[in-house]
């Protein structure tokens, strides 16, 4: 498929062979490209005997999580396995449409209480190229080839994003207008290059830019801090109990001059895990260890600006938790979010809220996950327990050269 990068090469492992047998075992193809992908990354970064490799692949880890968890016979069982996670995709099921795009789920969350949780939506672009003008869209702005650039003037900041997918490879983009100037990405562009640009999208939306609040500035300020949290709806013993969320996962993400500006750790951003109660933040936090030259993942300041983050609180916080779980209500036809969060200098807003959200380096800033009875029993309800994860080590076997 043409929207998957292709599989590395390796010496020893033929991980198409290793995609094939994976698709044969039952997990979903994306999925199994995913995972595999990951098992390519974790053996370039970490470098494992056989018997480590064995160990951690008989029991469903990638073989790096052994260093990167500390994982022995003692405390595995605390950790959520790799291969555990990926084969019981799906955790949510018809109602995921409601938050497979941003679209959907801006008027999803347009009502109950919700609404202040969405950035403004001013206009959609078919695949066409076809304008579709949103429920925000300001009424004195002609609606006509100039919309998108009177448009940016008015707002001076805009966020333009796919609305799902990679929509033809252009990300998300910050648009933003300083005194005549058009600045992508904070590099300046001619109005020629603004309008090949307006012209290429497809599939993408234009909304309200979020900033992030001057706290979280005072750390990284080049990009907006975008918080993930992963909540699970509890299992219910009876129909007719109330709904209860746990919260798995907590913590922020910032950029820095490795991601290019980019937040997510998959560009070299870092990460810090926090209190969902308190919104404390953790001493420590991580980034990919792909992205340490000198191999420490683990750090207390953020590497450009030295900012500490110890002692430090979440600002708003009591507001963003509280809205957090407002929304889990509104949406309680599904299981699992993965809430991607700005927090703002009044309030919050929600970018994105994803179905099934990465859980590898998050359980070294949050701790193992099944180390919490109430994580179990949802996993459980999902099958985790019934995945055998000895399997992988065989398919795995199989696939060596």
């Amino acid at each position: 498929m043409a929207e998957y990068l292709p599989l590395p090469a390796n010496m020893n492992t033929d991980y198409e062979k290793l995609l094939q047998l994976m698709r044969e075992y039952g997990m979903d193809y994306k999925w199994a490209r995913m995972f595999v992908k990951k098992l390519a990354d974790d053996e370039q970064a970490f470098q494992t005997d056989e018997k480590t490799k064995r160990w951690a692949l008989e029991r469903g880890f990638y073989p790096g999580r052994v260093e990167l968890y500390g994982l022995t016979e003692e405390n595995y069982q605390s950790y959520l396995s790799d291969f555990g996670y990926f084969m019981i995709h799906p955790l949510n099921h018809h109602f995921k449409i409601w938050i497979n795009d941003k679209l959907t789920l801006k008027y999803v969350l347009n009502s109950s209480g919700c609404e202040l949780s969405m950035p403004e939506y001013y206009l959609y672009v078919e695949n066409n190229g076809d304008y579709t003008y949103l429920m925000d869209a300001p009424k004195n702005i002609d609606k006509d080839k100039n919309f998108l650039i009177n448009l940016l003037r008015e707002k001076k900041y805009l966020a333009v994003k796919p609305n799902s997918g990679t929509s033809g490879g252009r990300g998300f983009m910050k648009w933003e207008w300083d005194n005549g100037n058009i600045i992508v990405n904070n590099k300046p562009i001619s109005i020629e290059e603004f309008e090949e640009i307006s012209q290429q999208l497809q599939n993408h939306i234009v909304t309200e830019y979020a900033h992030e609040h001057e706290d979280l500035a005072k750390i990284w300020s080049e990009s907006e801090c975008t918080l993930r949290v992963i909540m699970a709806k509890l299992p219910q013993k009876i129909h007719e109990d109330s709904v209860k969320w746990h919260c798995t996962v907590s913590y922020a993400r910032f950029g820095s001059s490795v991601s290019g500006g980019a937040s997510n750790l998959s560009s070299g951003g870092i990460g810090i895990g926090f209190d969902f109660e308190t919104g404390k933040f953790n001493e420590t936090g991580i980034r990919y260890k792909r992205f340490c030259p000198d191999g420490q993942y683990i750090c207390t300041e953020h590497p450009d600006t030295r900012a500490v983050w110890k002692e430090c609180r979440l600002p708003n916080w009591d507001y963003v938790r509280e809205m957090i779980l407002k929304v889990c209500q509104h949406i309680s036809s599904l299981d699992y979010l993965g809430l991607d969060i700005i927090i703002t200098q009044d309030g919050m807003k929600f970018c994105e809220i994803n179905s099934h959200p990465a859980c590898d380096y998050e359980q070294i800033m949050c701790g193992p996950i099944l180390r919490n009875e109430d994580a179990r029993a949802f996993f459980d309800k999902h099958g985790l327990y019934k995945i055998k994860c000895a399997d992988l080590w065989e398919m795995y076997q199989a696939s060596q050269r």
